[in-house]
């Protein structure tokens, strides 16, 4: 307990010094604001980072589970097979359902380190109030602190955004998704467009219409890999 109460007195320091580093207060505190909300998404950007390499198999297997499901789905229905194309289609939703949300709780790494940045203000500001130009329903004629580092953060993150691609460590977005052996996704544009499945998609390169050509028996041989 000593040493965690030993390590909030030197951060305590540390955040709270750039706000004294004006002598008017409404300066500082603006200062010190801005310093923190830095912090907040230097720290969020290294997180995510960290939770998209420690997770980035795990998403890969998903979204290339995803993917495979959708293109067999599409090619059973090609070959005018519903029951498999209903059972991969279901599969493949459920699949970018898992992926859709794993990304959502991984992009939650950006944000975790704001409410602990506004709970350490509350200790310093709570006292802190801006006085309004007009009275506002609900809200009063005054402000507290938290409007300040709210909106800050946001135009902070507007910044960043522009001049992340500058810095050396940060100019490259983690990578996301499927990295190596990626299975091409058909759309039903292309399916549409095309008339039929594009003869890239089929695994020996025949089209759709030689596809029909065949006997039943070697058509068959396209649903070996629908489950």
């Amino acid at each position: 307990m000593e040493i965690l109460n030993t390590l909030y007195l030197y951060l305590d320091a540390l955040l709270v010094a750039p706000f004294r580093l004006f002598s008017v207060p409404i300066a500082g505190f603006y200062f010190g604001t801005f310093v923190l909300c830095i912090w907040c998404i230097l720290l969020g950007e290294v997180t995510f980072r960290i939770a998209n390499w420690a997770n980035r198999a795990h998403m890969n297997k998903l979204r290339g589970q995803a993917v495979r499901m959708h293109n067999l789905s599409i090619k059973a229905i090609s070959l005018k097979d519903k029951e498999n194309y209903r059972s991969c289609n279901k599969q493949a939703n459920e699949a970018f359902g898992k992926y859709f949300f794993n990304m959502i709780t991984q992009g939650a790494a950006f944000l975790w380190p704001v409410p602990f940045a506004l709970a350490w203000m509350g200790t310093r500001f709570s006292g802190v109030e801006f006085q309004l130009p007009f009275p506002l329903p609900i809200i009063g004629d005054t402000m507290g602190f938290a409007v300040v580092p709210v909106n800050m953060y946001i135009l902070c993150r507007i910044f960043w955004g522009k001049l992340r691609h500058r810095l050396p460590f940060f100019h490259q977005g983690p990578k996301v998704g499927l990295d190596e052996g990626e299975e091409e996704m058909i759309s039903w544009a292309e399916l549409e467009k095309s008339r039929g499945l594009p003869a890239r998609f089929w695994n020996n390169g025949e089209s759709l219409e030689e596809r029909k050509a065949d006997p039943p028996g070697n058509a068959a041989a396209d649903r070996k890999n629908l489950p």
